[in-house]
């Protein structure tokens, strides 16, 4: 049978890198709370000191940009992950997979087409990882692939209300454009932390077909004996792999 790479290590370490991009996600929710209860007092004409107004901002800055590199990070190794999943797959029955691990990858970067291929892609490695180990007249079960679409939606929804708060709520100077850019950042952190708590979930699903499918491969097969007569009359037991 055909060799596949240990997938788990690059799975931990997408694994390690969501979680830590969810707390701060979760970090950066609370802020923006902060900020809008800040903003809100200025407008309600509460006194809000200078110190307490450059704190914010630079309180601000510090988990958007760290939030930033964690979001770059976890695609990378989510991208990575993504590229072995399918590649191992692409080893075991390469006939009847949809394309290459190459473009499991690069359709995400495919404009039109990134919209739904990474889905097709991600449901083809759920489906084909939890299959493969089953005899061909055993009935196949493949439930628990809808979190597979659901996965699919919050990330588009958490990737246009992104774009929606960057090129809708582009007032950042008058008090009421701050206001509200802070309001929709809030709405945009809680579709962001969904997402990617459904990712983590459903990443774990598929590491734990990825390690099934990993033991049937590299289980050794025992040899069978197979008797067979010989030439002069007498049987012998000959070992069959």
């Amino acid at each position: 049978m055909a060799p596949i790479k240990n997938n788990l290590p690059r799975a931990n370490a997408a694994r390690i890198i969501f979680y830590l991009l969810t707390g701060m996600s979760i970090i950066l929710l609370f802020s923006n709370i902060l900020q809008y209860q800040l903003l809100s007092d200025v407008k309600n004409g509460i006194a809000v000191s200078h110190e307490a107004a450059a704190a914010n901002d630079l309180r601000q800055v510090i988990i958007s940009a760290i939030n930033i590199l964690l979001l770059l990070a976890s695609t990378i190794l989510f991208l990575v992950w993504t590229y072995r999943a399918y590649d191992n797959l692409y080893i075991l029955k390469k006939d009847e997979m949809s394309t290459t691990p190459g473009w499991a990858v690069g359709y995400w970067f495919v404009p039109v087409l990134s919209l739904f291929k990474p889905y097709l892609i991600m449901k083809e490695i759920w489906d084909e990882t939890k299959t493969y180990p089953m005899d061909k007249n055993e009935k196949w079960d493949t439930s628990g692939g809808g979190i597979v679409g659901l996965w699919w939606t919050c990330s588009l929804l958490s990737v246009f209300s992104s774009y929606f708060v960057a090129f809708i709520f582009t007032d950042k100077t008058s008090l009421d454009g701050l206001l509200n850019l802070t309001f929709a950042s809030i709405c945009s952190n809680i579709v962001l932390i969904i997402a990617k708590v459904v990712t983590l979930v459903m990443l774990n699903k598929i590491v734990a077909l990825e390690k099934n499918l990993w033991a049937f491969v590299n289980t050794p097969v025992e040899p069978v004996n197979v008797t067979i007569p010989g030439a002069d009359g007498d049987s012998m037991n000959v070992p069959r792999v």
